[in-house]
């Protein structure tokens, strides 16, 4: 553990050996090839690693950059999953929540999920009290790790004290349980390092344009180096599509029993806001005035509220989806009964965005019923394509792909026993060993920002403390009201393959959604001259970094202008 540990901080997985990590794909003859670095991507490439197989892993756009930096920001089981008869799937996912609270705990954080119950509704307090029940039972019975707390039972005047600025109309109180919030970027980016000090090679703004094939047979990918146009191939023993969204573009040849398309994707839209703006304590399940669809209603920090999501088909651009008009309508409506003294006018949104879900085909079926299940399978090619799945159950899909993978005999001496992979990430760090370290050092950083620093990074902020350390400058926020400061932008950029700025302000950080998009071109500016001098960039590439940057924020909230 210790040996990899150093491996964590060795600086070759940067942007400055981009050239190097090309060179070495070129050169090498890998056991598994996979073709994007999602979520579910990269915790195939971690369990390929972990069973001692060579493994390369490239996305066409930035790494999380689609759906795994898009979700409602948590892990969890699904709850609403258990009246559509989805117990298997739900019982799972709890289990990888549960682990995945204890081994990463800085970057999984246990939140209480209110459920109210009002007069008049279809559900009473009994049916919200056996659904958590149910829940519970799955996450936890003969389960190696359980849930931080298990649900409870109140009455009106209780809920009204721990989520007072609820609505009190025809409130009849409500049943609490226990789900976790995460950054789903930063999470694929720490699941990418486990597999990287583990010996594999990732490479993000790498577009795959074809396949290498013998009789007939994929043997590699044909890829294109979205930064200078460059082609280049890698080869591979197996080829895996783990491209969520964009999986019916990679297969050429489909098994019969599986439809075409395979996926059907499903817009979801999230609003952010500042909690004194909603008021809420805690996060509420709540179902939808206009549709009675479920929703969340988020704490994010301290600070902070996340509202969604929406969910409907969409048939336009997968690269970059955007909340319109009438998404933003939608969830405004649908939460304003709950908190009548919330501010929700357009002003106070500070941003917005939208993500697509890789659901895989079910005629007949609403947007909101189509099982979050996951479908593995190879096509006569020999390329083996893995998607749908919820985010939560990342480890777990890997693992059943390495199940198909051992049924086909294609590599010898991989099989592990069931759940091998749920350990300890290297990054993981214990608050009372931070906090140790932060009191050692004597360094003044403020309670939000330490606690911002140790649950986005473990133990990657004792290296951002170290660089800060050398030079005390690094503390400044880079927007006084909010909790992200200049070392890290560093630490980003020399300990993470990061070329552009974009990629620091919606992937290595959660800038692009906690900074006013109102001071999007302040922000931009003081953290693309940190990278200017990181990178060695001219004017004009800095420049065009910051209008590339701003042109997206821009899109996001089009229609608040």
């Amino acid at each position: 553990m210790v040996d990899l540990e150093k491996k964590l901080f060795d600086q070759s997985w940067t942007f400055k050996n981009r050239e190097k990590i090309i060179q070495k794909m070129q050169s090498s003859q890998y056991d598994v090839v996979i073709i994007g670095a999602g979520i579910t991507g990269a915790g195939i490439a971690r369990e390929a690693a972990m069973r001692n197989l060579s493994v390369a892993i490239v996305d066409m756009q930035d790494f999380a950059s689609g759906t795994s930096s898009r979700s409602t920001k948590l892990a969890h089981g699904g709850i609403r999953y258990i009246p559509l008869n989805e117990r298997d799937l739900v019982k799972s996912a709890t289990r990888e929540r549960n682990w995945m609270r204890v081994q990463i705990p800085h970057l999984v954080r246990p939140i209480p999920f209110f459920l109210p119950v009002i007069e008049g509704s279809k559900y009473k307090k009994r049916d919200f009290l056996g659904l958590t029940k149910i829940y519970d039972f799955l996450s936890d019975d003969k389960s190696e790790f359980t849930n931080f707390k298990r649900s409870k039972s109140y009455n009106a005047e209780e809920i009204h004290d721990l989520e007072p600025e609820f609505n009190r109309e025809g409130l009849q109180g409500g049943v609490i349980y226990y789900d976790t919030n995460i950054d789903d970027a930063r999470l694929t980016i720490e699941i990418l390092k486990e597999a990287i000090i583990r010996g594999a090679d990732a490479l993000n703004y790498c577009k795959v344009t074809g396949y290498t094939k013998i009789e007939g047979k994929v043997v590699g990918i044909k890829c294109k180096n979205v930064e200078n146009d460059s082609d280049f191939e890698i080869r591979a023993k197996l080829v895996v599509n783990a491209t969520g969204i964009w999986a019916d573009n990679l297969i050429e040849t489909y098994p019969d029993t599986i439809p075409k398309p395979l996926i059907r994707p499903t817009k979801g839209v999230h609003l952010l806001y500042k909690r004194e703006n909603i008021g809420n304590n805690m996060a509420n399940g709540l179902y939808s005035s206009v549709d009675n669809r479920f929703f969340f209603v988020i704490p994010r920090n301290k600070k902070y509220t996340l509202v969604g999501t929406t969910d409907t088909d969409y048939r336009d651009n997968l690269e970059n989806p955007f909340c319109t008009k009438e998404d933003a309508d939608y969830l405004i409506e649908s939460l304003k009964n709950y908190f009548p003294n919330a501010e929700l006018d357009y002003k106070n949104i500070l941003s917005t965005y939208a993500g697509i879900r890789p659901l895989v085909m079910q005629k007949g079926k609403p947007e909101s019923e189509v099982s979050r299940n996951h479908i593995i399978f190879f096509s006569p090619d020999g390329l083996l394509t893995i998607t749908g799945g919820k985010l939560t159950e990342w480890r777990a899909m890997a693992e059943d792909l390495f199940v198909k993978i051992e049924e086909n005999k294609i590599f010898s001496n991989i099989s592990r026993e069931p759940y091998f992979s749920r350990q300890k990430f290297i990054i993981t760090l214990d608050k009372e060993e931070w906090e140790k370290y932060v009191e050692s050092l004597g360094i003044k950083l403020g309670n939000d920002i330490s606690d911002h620093l140790y649950q986005q990074y473990g133990k990657g902020a004792i290296k951002i403390l170290d660089l800060i350390k050398n030079d005390k400058s690094l503390v400044e926020r880079i927007i006084e009201e909010n909790d992200f400061i200049k070392a890290e932008i560093i630490y980003t950029l020399r300990y993470e393959l990061t070329p552009h700025l974009i990629d620091v302000f919606c992937r290595r950080t959660e800038m692009a959604l906690w900074i006013d998009h109102r001071r999007a071109s302040e922000a931009a500016e003081k953290v693309a001259k940190i990278m200017q001098k990181e990178y060695s960039w001219d004017d004009d590439t800095k420049s065009n970094e910051i209008n590339r940057y701003l042109e997206y924020i821009n899109k996001t909230v089009s229609f608040i202008h």
